[in-house]
């Protein structure tokens, strides 16, 4: 896709080596189709030293529907929630592989995978109560991003060689590599289908520096509403901004601070090529600072990469929602 196509507030990020395909879709829909996620769609590259660096897709898929719940309720069988619609025209079992994500409410930003469906009602890997959810809170509905879905070309990584790390909940990390036509496991089994979550970050090992492209499949839309992740006690949590048009951002721009416990939870910035650590620092309930009490909400991050989260209890964490622009 030519460069020159894309409108002029993008040619900034083209010079600054984040190369966006701009393409942008006139659906002739509602316009609450994107409400949750730009109609920008693209792709952008990052320059990936030899080594261990980590990283965030600032991507995710297109919305599919956004309405306010009729109703919520817990299924009696198991307690998970039943989040009802109005009319929205689905097919039962439609939606296997996406999750939902509420626009307002205590879990605003959270992506809530979807166990099943009917033709209008939800239901949701949460209880009500434990994710605060009721009627009338609005929900939008994506498909999960995937390992095919950003990186259906392979990105660049060389087949049998490049690896990208993913972290599970219990802080055991799972290697994927490119066969030339395929994602894969270092067991075997084909990875295509492997789930990357909204502001999840992950590893690449690569033997010699390479470009990698981001976002060529349906993983192609920039998230313009606030994102929550779940945090695990005890094990790394790699997070980064979504935004694939900033060419740099701050550890304070991330807007973490008051999800983190004061002096006790900590915020681990990593170096690119050896993932040494390059800094530590702590919430004092108003900003992030190091271990001397400096204030460290200035601290640059390189753009695209995460940072590690560690906390003592499992908490949601929210990032603030990023512009729309370079």
């Amino acid at each position: 896709m030519s460069r020159w196509n894309c409108p002029p507030p993008f040619r900034k990020c083209l010079r600054h080596h984040l190369l966006l395909a701009c393409l942008l879709l006139f659906m002739g829909s509602s316009a609450c189709l994107f409400a949750g996620s730009s109609s920008i769609a693209g792709w952008y590259s990052v320059t990936v030293p030899q080594g261990n660096s980590s990283w965030t897709c600032g991507l995710v898929c297109a919305d599919l529907y956004e309405g306010g719940a009729v109703t919520v309720t817990a299924d009696p069988g198991d307690g998970k929630a039943l989040v009802s619609f109005s009319s929205p025209g689905w097919t039962g079992g439609e939606f296997t592989k996406h999750h939902a994500e509420p626009l307002t409410g205590t879990s605003a930003g959270l992506a809530i995978d979807v166990l099943s469906n009917t033709t209008d009602t939800l239901k949701l890997d949460t209880t009500p109560a434990a994710s605060g959810l009721t009627s009338g809170m609005t929900f939008v509905l994506r498909k999960h991003a995937t390992l095919a879905g950003l990186m259906p070309d392979g990105g660049g990584f060389l087949a049998f060689n490049d690896s990208i790390g993913l972290f599970e909940t219990n802080g055991a990390q799972k290697l994927y590599y490119w066969n030339g036509s395929n994602w894969y496991a270092s067991n075997g089994d084909n990875a295509n289908a492997v789930v990357i979550r909204p502001a999840q970050g992950f590893i690449f090992q690569v033997n010699t520096a390479l470009t990698i492209t981001l976002g060529k499949g349906e993983v192609a839309y920039v998230k313009s509403t606030p994102t929550k992740i779940r945090a695990s006690s005890g094990v790394p949590n790699l997070v980064g901004a979504l935004n694939p048009l900033g060419t740099t951002t701050t550890l304070g721009a991330l807007g973490i601070t008051s999800s983190l416990q004061v002096f006790n939870d900590s915020v681990v910035t990593l170096n690119p090529g050896t993932l040494a650590q390059t800094g530590t620092f702590l919430s004092n309930g108003s900003n992030l600072i190091t271990g001397g009490g400096q204030n460290a909400d200035s601290t640059a991050l390189p753009a695209g990469t995460s940072i590690v989260i560690n906390v003592d209890a499992a908490k949601t964490i929210s990032l603030s929602p990023v512009p729309v622009a370079p």
